[in-house]
């Protein structure tokens, strides 16, 4: 399965990606496409045209088709924020609770170097993790 590439915001693709678009097993094909999405944004507008490519999207699924998902998906909250509840934590001692976690846990590694090298690898990951799941 070929990758999918994100097109940079000056239009270019990233580096390696016409490596892997050279893999086209049929251009004339492609180009078809292509042009006919480039038609539906002229003639009817970046609204349509992506309207038209969560149905292709859709009935590929219903069809067996994967591929990788994107790395993000619309978020939207449905709780008009006046009806919020107030958060009911206490941020700022969840805050030094997670800090005195990621210190002890790299004063772990640290400790454990001292007997023997190259533990500790995935501290860096852990820090970065810690917001997600802490």
């Amino acid at each position: 399965m070929h990758q999918q590439f994100a097109v940079k915001p000056d239009g270019k693709l990233p580096d390696g990606a016409l490596t892997e678009l050279a893999y086209d097993i049929d251009p004339e094909e492609t180009a078809d496409w292509l042009g006919a999405l480039d038609y539906v944004i002229r003639w009817a507008g970046p609204e349509r045209a992506a309207y038209l490519l969560e149905r292709l999207k859709h009935q590929a699924f219903l069809r067996g088709v994967r591929y990788p998902a994107g790395a993000t998906t619309p978020y939207v909250n449905t709780i008009p924020v006046e009806q919020q509840p107030e958060y009911p934590g206490d941020r700022e001692l969840e805050r030094r609770i997670k800090s005195i976690i990621r210190w002890n846990a790299m004063a772990m590694v640290v400790r454990a170097n001292q007997t023997s090298s190259g533990i500790g690898g995935h501290i860096s990951t852990f820090a970065s993790a810690a917001t997600l799941y802490e």
